[in-house]
């Protein structure tokens, strides 16, 4: 028989081997949970005496559900491939699809994501008489409506809400809609199976005869729904163990339910309660900090995590304090050189931050600084279309290409279309131009007087936009005067066309006011003139080179929001912009327990080092202004940590006479050529 508690500490060790009644595994950040899964896993199927396919383990994501079945299998052999493991949608998908006629769905239901429901969502709006239904969000009637049917809700709680009042509209229309289609949407994947098992008690006895032991992972995650699953399917044998740590519980804004976890042993009697504290991940001196903070919220579970005994302590983690957040970016690239001439690659770096916005800066300096990097869990700063739409402006007033060109052409919408388009390329390969000399030359095209003249204003445009950014008005930056030029031509309206509200216009143009920071400090390095102007185009295009990402193995920078970082980790953390209004978020962050929580996610990702960054000044609405260091920062006592007021590191000894070498030797050099000149 195989011994599934071999290496395993004694917390470990206990969960493994408890594999009859309820039981609740407060794992703490990097104590091995994964591993106790599976060896838990291996332990019921050995001892118990059943089938792989009678144990069923719920997890958030496929990947985890995969990477569970396959360290099993590598331990069991073929039969673990009967294992049930997978995401709570894709249970409720397996159930629906076996009792679909008792669930009232057709054999071939469909299942429609999150922009389907909004676009039926629009549609049953378009036909109902209310005056300020332009101003709704679509995105928030779908929160709001799937809140209800979570709830069972039927009617407002503050019939003054108009959000509400139309949400009571919508429900029933909606619900028959997705009927009357045949499909589910997701949603409906955990509602309609808690029906099914209501209505029909002998589904819900058939289920849970087949599911004589429940694992659920990541279980601070679940929302109320996904707990009333869980309870339908184990209320008889009460075999349920599930995985997780409210410390870590980071996604109310989107459901979950930290409650869940924090009650479990209330609503399951006899349940055992483990506690897996001892971190593999961390040195004591950044565990240290994590439970520091940590500790000072008051509804969670009694946790403290406990450094692997035969951990080093490690170097305190450490606080730079910039002027302003460009010297932040700035610096950032300085900390990533720091530690790969230490024997760090790239890709041991990871920088977090608590919002997308932070991250264009960084990646700017990164591709400015030719440091590889890859984005986790979000789109590019430089990836996003409006980026890439300033970006080919600019090429093509400079050095301009056919792919820039093509870019902007109806960007802004000039009625040029695709047949105009194809005639102009048919006409530059016949007398050997490129594409954009060809478009000048329209009329030999053939092209059509009205549509030329958009071509001619076109070009107009392009052979002034350097001039007109750079020169046209000195009492403004480059970049805003580009962002401003931007708003001249059209491109905001046309942007507005694009978006759903006026809130996701805001953000799209607030990217573009951050490119346009970025360009600005280009230009105090570099000048006010055209040629720092292509310099910064060549410098943001550098990773737009049609290579395969997926193929490159280049070891790069990982940029990550902190929420998107949950679940990883990383030899180097650099954690920027630990200010009040971004960690407690300004607008988000109305939870500062789980803001809380979301600092200390943050801090636990890192293994040998931590940075955490702020700056004193941060630009808003084109001004720099104070901001305060976060809270979160101020509750470590100074004793765990090294502070660097300056924002500098300074120099050791070995260093500090390197750089005085190498400053002598580049004042002799100048000397020598003055000598000969």
């Amino acid at each position: 028989m195989f011994d599934w508690t071999k290496g395993l500490n004694p917390e470990q060790r206990e969960a493994v081997l408890h594999t009859q009644g309820p039981l609740l595994i407060l794992a703490g950040a990097g104590s091995g949970k994964t591993t106790v899964l599976v060896s838990r896993t291996g332990q019921i199927l050995q001892r118990e005496k059943i089938k792989p396919s009678e144990i069923c383990v719920l997890t958030f994501t496929t990947k985890a559900a995969r990477e569970l079945k396959h360290r099993v299998g590598a331990k069991i052999g073929p039969q673990a491939k009967d294992l049930w493991t997978g995401t709570f949608h894709s249970f409720g998908l397996k159930i629906l699809r076996k009792y679909h006629e008792l669930a009232g769905l057709p054999s071939g239901f469909g299942v429609i994501d999150q922009g389907d429901s909004t676009e039926i969502i629009k549609e049953l709006m378009s036909n109902i008489k209310n005056s300020a239904k332009e101003g709704f969000k679509t995105d928030k009637i779908l929160s709001i409506l799937n809140t209800w049917r979570e709830s069972g809700r039927r009617s407002p709680q503050n019939p003054a809400d108009e959000y509400e009042v139309m949400v009571q509209v919508l429900l029933p229309k909606y619900v028959r809609r997705l009927e009357l289609l045949g499909v589910v949407d997701f949603e409906g994947l955990l509602l309609k199976p808690l029906e099914l098992f209501k209505q029909n008690p002998g589904v819900l006895a058939d289920v849970r005869a087949q599911f004589k032991h429940v694992m659920v992972d990541e279980f601070q995650d679940t929302n109320v729904t996904q707990f009333n699953i869980v309870r339908a399917l184990v209320d008889e044998h009460r075999n349920i163990a599930v995985v997780g740590d409210d410390d870590q519980s980071i996604y109310g804004w989107r459901g979950a339910c930290v409650s869940n976890i924090l009650d479990f042993p209330k609503h399951f009697d006899g349940c055992r309660v483990i506690r897996l504290e001892r971190n593999y991940r961390s040195t004591p001196a950044i565990i240290s900090i994590a439970n520091e903070v940590i500790a000072k919220n008051t509804a969670r579970h009694g946790k403290i995590l406990r450094p692997n005994p035969d951990a080093e302590h490690g170097e305190k983690p450490e606080i730079f304090v910039y002027e302003n957040d460009d010297v932040e970016a700035e610096e950032v690239v300085s900390h990533i050189r720091f530690f790969t001439d230490k024997g760090y690659t790239p890709g041991d770096v990871a920088v977090l931050y608590r919002s997308n916005g932070q991250g264009g800066m960084i990646e700017a300096q990164l591709r400015r600084n030719q440091i590889p990097y890859a984005i986790t869990g979000g789109t590019g700063f430089f990836d996003r279309k409006e980026v890439k739409d300033v970006l080919a402006y600019l090429r093509c007033a400079l050095h301009p290409n056919e792919i820039a060109f093509r870019r902007i052409v109806n960007a802004p919408t000039r009625g040029i279309g695709e047949a105009t388009i194809e005639r102009i390329e048919q006409h530059s390969r016949a007398i050997g131009f490129k594409f954009h000399v060809g478009a000048r030359r329209w009329r030999e095209a053939g092209v059509q007087d009205k549509i030329g003249e958009h071509i001619e204003d076109l070009f107009k445009l392009l052979d002034r936009l350097p001039d007109e950014i750079l020169r046209g008005d000195p009492s403004r930056t480059v970049g805003e005067c580009l962002v401003s030029k931007m708003a001249d031509i059209g491109y905001k309206a046309y942007l507005r066309q694009t978006c759903k509200d006026d809130l996701t216009l805001t953000k799209k143009w607030a990217v573009l006011e951050i490119l346009g920071r970025v360009l600005d400090t280009f230009v105090n390095r570099g000048g006010r003139d055209e040629k720092t102007l292509l310099e910064f185009v060549d410098s943001m295009e550098l990773r737009d080179t049609g290579e395969d990402e997926e193929k490159d193995k280049t070891p790069k920078v990982q940029l990550l929001t902190l929420h998107a970082c949950k679940g990883l980790e990383f030899p180097v953390v650099i954690f920027i912009g630990c200010e009040e209004d971004l960690i407690p978020h300004r607008t988000l962050g109305s939870d500062v327990a789980e803001e809380r929580r979301l600092f200390y996610v943050g801090v636990t990702r890192a293994k040998e080092r931590l940075i955490l960054t702020r700056a004193k000044t941060r630009k808003r609405f084109g001004k720099f202004v104070p901001v305060a260091p976060s809270r979160f920062l101020l509750e470590i006592p100074s004793q765990m940590v090294t502070a660097f007021e300056s924002g500098f590191r300074p120099a050791n000894e070995v260093e500090r006479k390197n750089m005085l070498a190498d400053l002598f030797a580049k004042i002799e050099q100048n000397a020598a050529k003055q000598r000969l000149e």
